[in-house]
């Protein structure tokens, strides 16, 4: 989950990156005056939140086991393909903030891995396993 703390911020750095005007209407007296205030997102490192500068969204996946529907070949009483779960391997999909040294952390511990790796696209969107029939 993306750590962020919302602050506050003076007007003069409403053109700055990251800082949104919120309009919040106020009731003075029998009117409504709208006052404008000025906040900036700031990404906290998920791992240690004092760290805000240089901070990254990193998005990788993991293999892991996943349950997935398949056609069992046998018929339920209703005539209706029976429908099994089992367990097989495909790539979760994980996001986290880190600062620049979690980076290097991350980079380090996959290190042996990229070494053998093949470079690959990056998929558009992760797509829905299909249904397999038993074999």
């Amino acid at each position: 989950m993306a750590v962020k703390e919302t602050i506050q911020v003076d007007e003069s750095q409403k053109d700055e990156p990251g800082v949104q005007e919120v309009v919040t209407p106020v009731p003075v007296g029998s009117q409504i005056v709208k006052k404008a205030t000025y906040w900036r997102s700031v990404l906290q490192d998920d791992l240690n939140p004092e760290v805000t500068d240089g901070v990254t969204t990193v998005r990788f996946a993991v293999p892991a086991m996943v349950d997935e529907e398949y056609e069992t070949g046998e018929a339920n009483e209703d005539g209706t393909k029976e429908i099994g779960v089992r367990q097989v391997l495909d790539l979760k999909w994980y996001e986290a903030d880190l600062g620049a040294e979690n980076v290097a952390k991350l980079q380090e511990a996959v290190k042996s891995f990229v070494a053998v790796a093949r470079d690959s696209e990056a998929p558009a969107s992760k797509p829905a396993r299909k249904k397999r029939t038993a074999k």
